[in-house]
């Protein structure tokens, strides 16, 4: 890592960018970002660009994106998180994203905010940790998480087990996760039919998608080869899908999904 960057949007929709650097150099490409950053060199670039940001965090009502990119946190960057603010605000957060493997890091900013955020994302630092790395699945018992409106676990390997996704409230949930059964994804159709569940949207992808178990005694209408139409107690629509071949560069596996009409 050569830079750090914060960018913020304000409620006027003005953008105001900073980047820190070790290197006193004019031709680092950060440079040339917009709106122009205002730039700081500094040895501890990292902790002093996550510090600032910290600042800023705490020094707001309300937030409607919050996005983190950091490989991991350190120990000096936990001392930031774990300070002691007594004037520090705890934001409503509309929606969240990590771009990062590190438990902390959800767990801290999930405390350090108020409310429920409507939507969470965690993703990859950098691509090849897809090959390298499993989310820790156990995020998803957060009390805040469980709640959370949308989540999104796309891009990332899980140890997701079926009971964490079992006690999920989200409308919409989609994840990667070989851990998750097919056993465990007809228990969700068959109580979303019993009037159950408030899911909207599933997207389970996996290893192993069987279609037979996922829709062993589900009331279903076929529309086409890997295709039904389910209906609920409350005569609610919805069609699920189940596909053993990948769709696109992030679904490179059999995939389950389930929407809602």
């Amino acid at each position: 890592m050569k830079s750090a960057h914060i960018q913020w949007t304000d409620r006027f929709d003005d953008s105001f960018a900073y980047a820190y650097t070790n290197e006193n150099r004019s031709d680092l490409k950060f440079l040339y970002d917009k709106p122009r950053p205002e730039l700081f060199v500094t040895n501890k670039f990292i902790l002093e660009a996550f510090t600032q940001f910290l600042d800023f965090f705490q020094n707001r009502t309300k937030i409607g994106r919050v996005t983190v990119s950091i490989p991991s946190m350190t120990d000096d960057l936990k001392k930031v998180t774990t300070r002691k603010n007594k004037y520090g605000q705890k934001p409503e957060i509309d929606y969240f994203r990590f771009n990062s493997y590190d438990y902390f890091l959800y767990t801290e900013f999930l405390r350090l905010s108020s409310g429920i955020p409507k939507s969470l994302k965690i993703s990859f630092f950098y691509f090849p940790e897809r090959t390298e790395k499993v989310l820790n699945g156990s995020i998803l018992y957060h009390p805040k998480v469980r709640k959370i409106t949308e989540l999104d676990l796309r891009t990332v390997e899980s140890d997701v087990s079926d009971n964490a996704l079992h006690q999920l409230e989200c409308e919409s949930i989609t994840v990667r996760s070989s851990t998750i059964t097919n056993s465990g994804i007809n228990k969700i159709l068959k109580e979303w039919q019993d009037g159950l569940r408030s899911t909207r949207y599933l997207k389970v992808v996996s290893d192993d998608v069987q279609k037979a178990e996922i829709m062993d005694g589900v009331s279903k209408r076929t529309l086409q080869r890997g295709v039904w139409e389910i209906k609920n107690r409350f005569n609610v629509s919805a069609t699920v899908t189940v596909s053993r071949v990948p769709t696109n560069l992030y679904d490179s596996k059999p995939t389950f999904e389930f929407a809602v009409s």
